[in-house]
């Protein structure tokens, strides 16, 4: 297979490798172009598009009105609309989705206006920095969505998102996008790493804003993180396929290994998907499931039943003051024997915590590590150890160990009727 020959590497590409190598491969690699998009992306597009003529006309000086920048979008959509914008979710027609789009700017716009908070000193700015990886060099670069000088001077990097998840503010402190701006803005403009650059997050569907910052360290160790991203990427041969929720929208679904049959059999009417001989073969393994959960489930009510005849057949022998119990097929025989139940990680960690513990500080630990409870109990009846050790063992076996009786029912089928 082909290997990555990128010097370029943008956020939302190194994000696509770690989303699943690949789509990487399909996109950048191979470099099949697919037509179409989906409908939330195509609403972000739109609503990126309506900011955008917002703050050109801010930096000419001039504040369009809400109307305006309505009117931005919807020509946006227009102009980009077609048949091969997806929609997935059928329950909701274009028309939702470009009220929604909508309702995105009017919300955002709102909670601006009168944009006079920050100067914009760039719309749509590419922006990026060199990196090496292996000896190599290679250059990060993408898109500012809009930076900004702030009231105390600061740089601002802003990020519209019309995601319909609101993240925390974890979430944002960990995102990578904006904090390789970070990086790019301070190179570009030579910003000292003691001043502040801010991140800054619009998540217009919600009609809110996060802020975060990077340190120097932070910003250090994405450095290291982006380099060794960058090496895996080269010495990927093999792109395996990542399956996550994010394959429902992707464009090579076709062409995947993961879904490739399950797209081919969706555009096939009903009677020839199951003339393929691979969805006859996967209908033969799901009936052999469902016949294998029916015998596991009549297996289990079996045991059931065992087990409440066996406590009959205790109860009986212990009335009648017997050891086995006697059939035209056979014989059943009860015995008794001393169980010892140990502690475990999920019953009683603690009581299991300080059990190990002592047994560290004996000299049979040893022996035992790990507390292998039944080379415990078998060096302890063999006399393996000293009276000293043996007599530690009964101590920590009267502490920490529970004592019962087991009772066994065993059926033993009569020698003629085995014969018969």
């Amino acid at each position: 297979m082909d290997a990555d020959t990128s010097v370029k590497f943008s956020p939302s590409k190194l994000d696509t490798y770690n989303h699943c190598p690949r789509r990487y491969r399909y996109r950048y690699v191979d470099k099949i172009k697919r037509e179409g998009t989906s409908v939330e992306a195509f609403v972000g597009t739109c609503v990126h598009s309506s900011f955008e003529s917002l703050y050109e006309g801010l930096l000419h000086g001039k504040l369009l009105s809400l109307e305006a920048v309505l009117a931005a979008f919807e020509e946006a959509w227009k102009e980009g609309w077609s048949d091969k914008v997806a929609i997935r979710d059928k329950q909701y027609s274009a028309e939702d989705w470009m009220a929604l789009g909508r309702q995105c700017v009017e919300l955002y716009y709102k909670a601006q206006a009168p944009f006079g908070k920050e100067r914009t000193v760039a719309v749509e700015k590419r922006i990026g920095f060199e990196l090496d990886s292996e000896g190599q060099s290679y250059r990060i670069e993408g898109f500012i969505d809009r930076l900004a000088s702030g009231e105390d001077g600061a740089f601002e990097i802003h990020d519209y998102k019309t995601s319909k998840t609101l993240p925390s503010q974890a979430d944002v402190d960990a995102d990578r996008q904006l904090a390789v701006y970070d990086i790019a803005v301070r190179d570009h403009w030579k910003v000292p790493d003691a001043q502040e650059v801010r991140l800054v997050w619009h998540y217009v569907r919600h009609g809110r804003s996060l802020t975060s910052r990077r340190s120097t360290e932070q910003r250090a160790a994405l450095r290291s993180e982006l380099a060794v991203l960058i090496a895996r990427i080269k010495h990927d041969h093999e792109f395996a396929p990542k399956k996550t929720a994010l394959c429902d929208w992707c464009e090579y679904r076709d062409l995947c290994p993961l879904f490739a049959h399950a797209e081919k059999l969706r555009h096939l009417p009903p009677e020839e998907q199951r003339k393929d001989s691979g969805a006859a073969l996967v209908a033969q393994l799901a009936d052999l499931e469902a016949k294998k959960k029916e015998l596991r489930d009549g297996l289990k009510a079996l045991e059931l039943l065992e087990e409440a005849l066996k406590d009959s057949l205790v109860k009986y022998a212990r009335a009648q003051g017997l050891g086995s119990v006697s059939g035209a097929e056979g014989e059943a025989t009860i015995t008794e024997k001393d169980s010892l139940k140990f502690p475990t990680k999920t019953h009683a960690s603690e009581a299991l915590e300080k059990l190990e513990k002592e047994l560290k500080a004996s000299t049979i630990w040893k022996d035992v590590s790990h507390l292998d409870s039944h080379r415990l109990m078998e060096g302890y009846k063999r006399k393996e150890w000293g009276e000293p050790v043996l007599a530690l063992i009964e101590g920590l076996l009267d502490t920490y160990v529970k004592r019962t009786k087991e009772t066994v029912v065993r059926f033993h089928k009569k020698k003629d009727a085995e014969d018969d």
